[in-house]
Parts: structure tokens; sequence; C-alpha cells
């Protein structure tokens, strides 16, 4: 049992922590195991949000019936002030686009405005944004010949500001290359900010009858993009190596007639959630590692499916302590210690809908971010010139461009990588 003095001293820490940036608290996670239980908790995060000028809340993205798509934003804490929670997609040079990827994180996103033309063919514009600071920038175009299957999108590193997406399309039949018995190919293609370019990898290969969900939002830990198959497996993606890698969840979890599982984000790990059947608690299970396989029962981290509908799912935990629970017709704050719920509202348009036809993940969107600029609005190769002290040419971007060398592999080195934990 801590001594008193022990317990004063982790409050003085975690007071000092609630006024430090999100890098900064990520570091010291690592190196406290008590301090770093207790910074997951929501009322650090309450605390947390106000001081370093921050906001927490979610997007919650709708569709017509011709499927134009609308965003609006409900707080996730009733303290924060009005003018400090108008987070809107209205800066953006169109008004229904469509949000493709999102690192929550860091209130980053990747929108897709499909109502572009171009001699005759619709030719959609790839919008990378920071809501909270109205930042923007169009990357150009991944091969929108082909049908996306998912997409994500990670901040690889904070100064200078660098990020990266992970597009997965599905091939033409005709373009389908021969693949060992059993099994089948997808495209596969990473936009780097700091080529400012899309590389295409060699083809993600899926055992014949497996496969990943269609939209399906990835979770992001350690640097890792993760999806669940339809066969219950993990698939994952490596930002820094841009590989692919596969590995089971929790023997004794899958049989036939199992419920179903989904993968969550827990204390900064990847997690399972097993969902309940018959009124009983869901089980939460956390990977140990980043590289290991093996999966930890979490006692703490249970969901009483009696305080809600059986169509309300969790979407997002907040923090240890604190799951968001979302529905086609709501979306609460969940306190697995309290069993209670705190409904959070949002705005309902007359002309727009929650869509049935997909699942709460994809309509109510997790959204943390500070109000720091990261350059966005700039070229990403002055950006990373003038963080390194260089010297740039205003016709920099254009030369490279003319030359080709957009796809030069020192561009592709990592500096300074910080994953956020």
């Amino acid at each position: 049992m801590n001594s008193p003095s022990t317990e004063m001293n982790e409050d003085t820490i975690l007071e000092i922590l609630s006024y430090c940036p999100a890098t900064e608290i990520a570091k010291f996670r690592q190196l406290n195991k008590a301090c770093n239980k207790r910074s997951y908790e929501f009322y650090f995060t309450t605390c947390h949000l106000p001081r370093t000028n921050s906001v927490f809340g979610y997007l919650i993205q709708c569709s017509n019936r011709e499927f134009k798509y609308r965003s609006s934003f409900v707080s996730g804490v009733e303290e924060e002030t009005p003018e400090k929670t108008i987070i809107s997609l209205d800066f953006l040079p169109s008004k229904h686009v469509k949000i493709e990827a999102c690192d929550t994180r860091n209130g980053i996103l990747l929108c897709v405005d499909e109502d572009k033309y171009e001699g005759g063919r619709r030719i959609p514009d790839y919008i990378v944004c920071k809501p909270a600071t109205k930042e923007y920038r169009i990357i150009p175009n991944p091969k929108t010949r082909y049908f996306t299957v998912v997409t994500g999108l990670m901040v690889i590193q904070s100064d200078p500001f660098r990020y990266k997406i992970v597009r997965v399309s599905e091939p033409m039949k005709h373009e389908r290359r021969k693949m060992k018995e059993g099994c089948y190919n997808l495209n596969c293609e990473v936009f780097d900010s700091d080529s400012f370019a899309w590389k295409r990898l060699n083809d993600l290969e899926l055992p014949r009858y497996e496969f990943i969900r269609r939209s399906d939002k990835p979770v992001s830990s350690y640097g890792f993009l993760h999806w669940l198959t339809t066969e219950n497996n993990v698939i994952r993606f490596c930002m820094r190596t841009e590989t692919w890698s596969f590995f089971p969840v929790p023997v004794g979890l899958v049989s036939d007639g199992s419920p179903p599982l989904a993968l969550v984000r827990y204390e900064g790990k990847l997690g399972l959630l097993v969902s309940s059947r018959g009124g009983e608690d869901d089980d939460l299970w956390v990977l140990e590692n980043s590289f290991g396989k093996s999966w930890i029962n979490v006692k703490d981290g249970k969901i009483t499916r009696s305080q809600g509908s059986r169509y309300v799912e969790p979407i997002w935990f907040v923090s240890n302590d604190v799951v968001s629970m979302a529905g086609f017709d709501r979306l609460s704050l969940y306190n697995m210690n309290s069993n209670k719920s705190k409904h959070l509202h949002m705005n309902k348009t007359q002309d727009f809908f929650l869509s049935y036809y997909h699942s709460p993940k994809d309509c109510f969107i997790p959204f943390y971010s500070n109000y720091d600029t990261v350059g966005l609005s700039k070229d990403s190769t002055v950006v990373n010139n003038q963080a390194k002290g260089k010297r740039v040419k205003p016709n920099m971007l254009k030369n490279r461009k003319k030359s080709g060398k957009l796809f030069s592999s020192k561009s592709l080195s990592f500096r300074k990588i910080q994953f956020y934990i």
C-alpha cells in the first residue's frame, strides 16, 4: 500500500503533467507505471483540456438521400466554453465533403470531395485538414479508378509536422495478379507528406475467403494501424516500415456462434472488445506489447449492456474509466465505475440523417485536438526545409515536380519520429 507521501507525490506529478502537451505526457507514461495508469483517467482528461488549450468531442457525419455529406460537432466535456468548442468543416472549399480518415489524437482529417468534375468525369479532391485551426491542403489523388476498401491516416512526427496515409483498394478483375493458391490481392498506396506524393507498395495478400470490412476505421497504436478481418484476425500496417503483418485474436474467443468482436484503443494499447449477449458485461482484452501476440484480460474494463439499447455499441475509450457509446439515435459517455451514462446532445438537421447502412463508428468520429497550427496551408517541402534551417527557393517544389524527384528515397527517411501513446 502506498504511503500518503507517495500518493501526494503522484498527485503533484499529475498536476504538472496536466499542463504538458500530449507528446511530453506520452514520454513520461513510459517511466512511471502508477502515473501512467492515472493519466488515462477521465478526470485527468478534463483537467488537461483547458490547461493545454485543447478540445475534445465528436464529429457527427450525416448524409442526405443524394449521398451528400454534412458534419456537425458535439463537445464531450460540458465545462468547455462555447467559443472553444466550435469545430466545423465550413472553412473547406466544398460544403459536402466525406470524412474518409481521421487521426483522432491529433485532430487531423482526410476529407474527400466527390462533387468535382473534370471533362465530364468525377475526379474527387483529397483534402487534409485540421479543423481546430482551419488549416487545409489539397493533396494529389491516388488511383481513384480503383474502389477504396479502407483508408487510414496517422501523424508520425510533430516537429516538423509529418503524416502518412495508407489506402487499400480493389484492383480491376483483369488486373488481378497471379497469387499463391488460396489467396487474392489488393492494391496498396501510401501518401507521405514529406515527399507530397503517393507511392505504390507491394500488393496486400489475403486468404481467399478473408476480407477487410469496407470503410472500416482502423485503430491506431504504437505506430501501427489495425483492422479486424472477417475471420477475426488482426491485420496491421506499420507506418515506419510500410509493411503488413497478421496475428490472431485470443484463443477461445472465436467459435461458431461467438459474439461479435471489435478493435479498440485502451490506455494507448490495442484492445479487443468482446460484445456480450443476454445482458452480460462486455469483455476487454489488451495486447501486452506492440510486437507481442499475448493478450491480457482487463478486469476493470467492463461495460454493462443493461444500461442501454442493444443497438448501442462502444466506439471509443475516452479514458480507462469512460467509454463513448453510440447508436443511430444517440451518443453518450458511459462511466464503467459508476455504471451511469451521460447523454451528449447533438443538433439534428431536417434534410440530413445518420446512415443506417453504416456502423455508428462511421457516423460518430472521435476528435481530440489542440489549437496549435501545423503549417498545413504551407508547402510541405518548404516547412520541412525551414525546420532544418535550409534556405528555400520559391520554385523548389515546382522544379522537383518537373524533374520527377518526388519519389526520391531520401525523402522517405524518418527524423525525430514520435508516435503518440
